[in-house]
């Protein structure tokens, strides 16, 4: 019985001292093993840098069954023709894995001397036994197939004696194999191995117009029909391979003068004691085939031409047609056709291949993708009448209102799926305005009446408003003016009297009180100027970073341990221009109202950082202009805020304290203070979650003007001579006996037509020190530009508790005015006159 042997070709590190499979790379192992079991006798073929020859470990073999190349072999190609050269009957297989088998087996390919009996299998393939197995058993076929042949040979040269008949049946055969080949329409050509012409039948004269005696002997690179593709199929021939063929044109020309195709198989003739000694060319004339082929292929081409020009022509009609049309493709409605008309209605923009949302991102919340997205799911059109549609007609151009009349038609394919939607319609937008105009037209004199009533109401309404907040100004200016007069000469005799009780605790604690009261009114009346905008500023640039820290220790003493204070500056934080102590004033004020939020204990976080209003915020929040301000952010962990609450929170006088705790001006005069800043300010709060406010106060690109603030005491006095301008007889004479204890020479005048009486009757005079509101024909202002007009060198100190328009405007004091606002106290004034008259003498100026 035949054994089937498989011989595994493999690389090793180290010469195997006997075949244990144990030690051999673990695919080779894999497969030894695998191929033992399924009944293969499996020899090793080992290879080392230092192995002995080849066929010396050839001669060490029987011929086996199949030669298997395992993957970690080098490139084996070299190898495997010097096996065949040894072995010529056997199956050859070649291992590697899955990602390069596409270009070893095109390698394969152009490796005639390996032979035809080659297999090439991947490494992970789980059937590569089973194809081991169907290799062995078809080498065995080939071995008894070429055994019998030799057997049948022998015995066909054993015979001495032919039999009469047999010779005679040998005869014919030949001579019919003979007529054959000769009278053959297909040309044949029968090579010698040297591949020179043996054989020229009637077939290949009449093909190539050449005798049998002219071809005879011809090398087969003469012939008419050679070709280098003939040499490379006849050098596969010559290394092992049966046959082969292929198809070329005929170059060379018959007697009918007319181009030809060939068909052509090549056959080698093999002889069983030398091998190769020839080959046959069996060559068929293809040309009618071809030509029914080019005949078929113009048909094919005119027929595609006739429907591209109807095609071109309904695409010419849709082009032109005067309704708005276009195509899409799939469910996310890709432009594949559009018209004229629609891309006039559209505007300049490109549609094809692109989607309708990104084609038309305008229409996103317009509901128009989402009748697209119903049609193509419903498969059910959608007809849609006189439908507003707000287009751009170009990128950065406003929306533009267009009327549309169109059709949706879900294009269904014969199995019944949607693949598109073909859409066609006309702009009406010109008669729906003409048909709103009628409308209007009827009903133009219900809708006149409506609308002049709707008028009057709201006029009646501002101008109702206009007037409530115009008394509520002036209101607030009086009353904030005599109140402060009242303030300051409470608060200056308290001081004096003060001065002389200093020895008797009992009554110095009993000033001290009157004088917290004091000082609570003119906080109530300084949020009273807030909340009107008519509190005078002295804006500067200042940075928020700074403020903040300088506030940490003094918002921790007011807000007591339990509160956590956290602050954050961001980085690279921008300067801005504001009123520095009404800033101040703002934040501990919020501070205040969020620690009565939080109760006992939460958290506080102050953040200053760089924020940037662009136009979609501004278009939500009309107060505000867009550009780049500073952030500052108050934060509490409080018990929030309602929405009913967060709109009346600005509002003056509303608090959701009990009676007697708030007075409900925090953040009215909050809200004053940032809009007269030309800031803006933003409340979110949710009921338990605490409370946010953001505040905006405009960039500045200035250096921050860092203040030296120095504290004077209230021992620091001078003696500089100051004019005094007061029609208050009683502020006056608080102010005089103020002054005067301050240790400076005090002149004094009613009215400013006194005062300047005074100036100009030559007495030296350091300081102008007039209120802003004065009675008589000549104004404070004036009163002061013509003091500094007679005297250059002479400083001006404004004081009032309400200044009106005299050296504000636009809520800021006008450029070199300085001012100290009623009610001040003794040390207030103290410093600020020496900060004036220090000013002077060290050649400094401060703008306020």
């Amino acid at each position: 019985m035949d054994q089937k042997i498989l011989l595994i070709v493999c690389q090793v590190a180290e010469p195997l001292a006997e075949q244990s499979w144990s030690s051999l790379p673990h695919f080779s192992g894999t497969i030894a093993d695998a191929a033992s079991a399924a009944g293969l006798d499996v020899h090793i073929l080992s290879l080392t840098a230092a192995c002995v020859s080849l066929q010396a470990q050839l001669a060490q073999h029987d011929e086996p069954s199949v030669v298997l190349f395992a993957p970690d072999l080098p490139p084996s190609l070299s190898l495997a023709r010097d096996i065949r050269a040894h072995w010529p009957l056997c199956s050859f297989m070649f291992v590697r894995d899955a990602a390069s088998l596409d270009a070893f087996h095109s390698e394969l390919s152009r490796a005639p001397m390996i032979g035809a009996h080659w297999s090439l299998a991947a490494s992970n393939d789980p059937t590569l036994v089973s194809q081991i197995n169907q290799a062995a058993h078809a080498s065995l076929r080939r071995k008894r197939l070429r055994t019998t042949l030799d057997r049948a040979n022998v015995q066909i040269a054993s015979r001495k004696v032919i039999d009469s008949v047999d010779y005679r049946r040998l005869v014919l055969s030949e001579h019919y194999l003979a007529s054959y080949l000769t009278q053959a329409t297909d040309a044949m050509v029968g090579l010698d191995a040297d591949l020179r012409v043996l054989h020229w039948n009637a077939g290949a004269a009449h093909l190539s117009g050449l005798s049998a005696a002219s071809a005879y002997a011809m090398p087969v690179t003469q012939l008419p029909w050679w070709s280098p593709a003939i040499s490379e199929h006849l050098q596969r021939l010559r290394v092992g391979q049966e046959s082969s063929r292929l198809e070329m044109r005929y170059i060379a020309h018959a007697d009918d003068h007319s181009e030809k195709f060939l068909d052509i198989v090549l056959s080698a003739v093999k002889d069983d004691s030398s091998g190769f000694i020839g080959a046959l060319l069996v060559l068929r004339d293809v040309s009618e085939k071809y030509r029914l082929l080019e005949q078929e292929r113009a048909e094919r081409d005119a027929v595609t031409l006739m429907i591209e020009n109807q095609r071109q022509r309904l695409l010419n009609l849709f082009d032109q047609a005067p309704g708005f049309m276009f195509v899409t493709s799939g469910p996310e409605h890709t432009f594949i056709l559009v018209n004229q008309a629609f891309q006039k209605l559209v505007g300049e923009r490109e549609l094809l291949g692109k989607t309708a949302s990104d084609a038309f991102p305008e229409l996103l919340d317009q509901g128009i993708h989402g009748l697209l997205n119903e049609v193509h799911v419903t498969r059910k059109p959608f007809i849609g009448q006189a439908l507003p549609m707000r287009l751009q007609q170009t990128r950065d151009a406003a929306l533009e209102i267009s009327y549309l009349d169109f059709i949706y038609q879900p294009i269904i394919e014969p199995d019944g799926t949607v693949s598109g939607i073909f859409c066609q319609g006309n702009d009406v937008t010109q008669q729906k305005l003409n048909q709103d105009v009628l409308e209007r037209y009827q009903t133009q004199l219900e809708e006149l009446v409506a609308e002049r009533t709707t008028a009057l109401r709201e006029a009646e309404t501002a101008l109702h408003h206009s007037q409530k907040l115009e008394a509520i100004g002036k209101l607030t200016g009086g009353v904030a003016h005599d109140f402060n007069n009242i303030l300051q000469i409470m608060g200056s005799n308290l001081e004096l009297l003060n001065l002389q009780v200093r020895d008797n605790p009992a009554a110095s604690k009993r000033i001290d009180n009157m004088q917290g009261a004091v000082t609570r009114g003119a906080k109530l009346a300084a949020h009273l100027l807030a909340f009107a905008r008519r509190q005078p500023l002295k804006p500067t640039t200042v940075n928020l970073g700074r403020i903040l820290r300088e506030l940490d220790d003094l918002l921790r003493r007011a807000l007591g341990a339990s509160i956590e204070i956290e602050t954050v500056v961001s980085g690279g934080l921008w300067n801005t221009i504001v009123d520095c102590n009404q800033l101040e004033n703002v934040i501990l004020n919020l501070a205040l109202n969020a620690r009565d939020a939080m109760g006992e204990s939460g958290k506080l976080t102050l953040e200053a950082g760089n924020a940037l209003l662009d136009d979609l915020y501004v278009s939500k929040h009309g107060d505000v202009t867009p550009g780049q301000y500073v952030l500052l952010a108050i934060s509490d962990t409080g018990c929030g805020m309602s929405e009913n609450v967060i709109e009346q929170a600005f509002e003056p006088f509303f608090t959701t304290k009990g009676e007697g705790e708030g007075t409900g001006l925090g953040l009215s005069m909050a809200y004053g203070f940032v809009k007269q800043s030309e800031g803006h300010i933003k409340l979110y709060s949710e009921p338990g979650n605490g409370t946010t406010i953001r505040i905006y106060l405009p960039r500045s690109h200035q250096i921050e003007d860092i203040d030296a603030r120095t504290v004077s005491s209230l021992g620091q006095k001078g003696t500089e001579t100051i004019l005094v301008v007061e029609d208050d007889l009683d502020v006056q004479a608080a102010v005089v006996d103020l002054l005067t204890s301050l240790g400076y020479t005090v002149l004094k005048a009613s009215d400013a037509q006194k005062a300047w009486s005074i100036l100009q009757s030559g007495v030296v005079v350091d300081l102008l020190f007039t209120d802003v509101v004065m009675p008589g024909p000549l104004r404070s202002r004036d009163l002061a530009e013509q003091a500094k007009g007679l005297c250059p060198e002479m400083l001006v100190l404004f004081t009032s508790g309400y200044t009106q328009n005299a050296i504000v405007h636009g809520g800021r004091l006008n450029p070199g005015v300085e001012l100290i606002s009623k009610p001040y106290r003794r040390e207030d004034l103290a410093r600020k006159l020496r900060q004036l008259f220090d000013g002077r003498s060290t050649g400094k100026k401060e703008l306020l």
